[in-house]
């Protein structure tokens, strides 16, 4: 009895269990018979073109030379280019030269505040100055008169004297034998002892005959000679 009890209990079912057994059946024989027909890996057959791995050896060499001469070609251009910004060796002197910027030359003589101001390092003081001692002596004789000028040194002398110029027919000269004790006195060349000197010698022998006879003022030397012998002369 508990046998067939049993049997009842646990292998008897009813047409819907029936029908869902049938349905697994069928899958899992489907799935047995896919399993058998198709094969466990699929293998690509492989493609074999003669020559190939030739081909592409050449092309891989091809391509670094090609790479390596550009790589060159752009170096050689960088450092042409450097050594031209920084003027080195990449700038031959001929380049330098045609870069120059043209020299100006001014006169002393002629020359307004403004022109002076062209000048590196003299700015409105300096050309001031230059031209007020300019007015004081009548006029410059030779650049390196600008030394005299109250604080010009000779490293901005040194610096500018390339682009100095001096020309001599327009200084205003003295006649010693007409000038008065004041007027000689304004003359930076003629201090208050050597005027005075000067003015007594011409009372004493009337009138200068020669530049040369300043040689015996007192107080005279060679030295002051040269200085003053530009800026006299004899009248009349």
């Amino acid at each position: 009895m508990k046998k067939n009890q049993w049997i009842r209990d646990y292998l008897t079912f009813n047409s819907s269990e029936q029908k869902g057994i049938m349905i697994l059946l069928i899958i899992f024989i489907l799935l047995v018979f896919v399993n058998q027909i198709l094969p466990e890996e699929v293998i690509m057959p492989s493609v074999n073109f003669p020559g190939l791995e030739k081909e592409v050896e050449r092309f891989e060499a091809e391509w670094k030379r090609t790479d390596s001469t550009d790589s060159l070609n752009r170096l050689k251009k960088f450092k042409a280019g450097y050594f031209s910004n920084r003027g080195g060796r990449g700038d031959t002197s001929k380049e330098r030269i045609q870069r120059k910027e043209p020299l100006f030359i001014i006169d002393l003589n002629s020359a307004d505040t403004l022109e002076l101001q062209r000048l590196r390092g003299i700015g409105p003081s300096y050309a001031r100055r230059i031209i007020g001692y300019r007015n004081r002596l009548g006029g410059y004789t030779e650049c390196r008169q600008l030394l005299e000028v109250f604080g010009l040194d000779t490293a901005l002398y040194n610096h500018i004297k390339e682009h100095l110029a001096v020309r001599t027919d327009s200084v205003r000269v003295i006649d010693l034998n007409t000038v008065t004790f004041k007027e000689l006195l304004r003359h930076p060349y003629f201090p208050y002892e050597l005027t005075r000197s000067v003015i007594l010698y011409r009372q004493k022998n009337k009138l200068f005959r020669s530049p040369d006879e300043l040689k015996s003022v007192q107080g005279m030397n060679d030295s002051v000679f040269r200085k003053i012998r530009p800026y006299v002369c004899m009248g009349k």
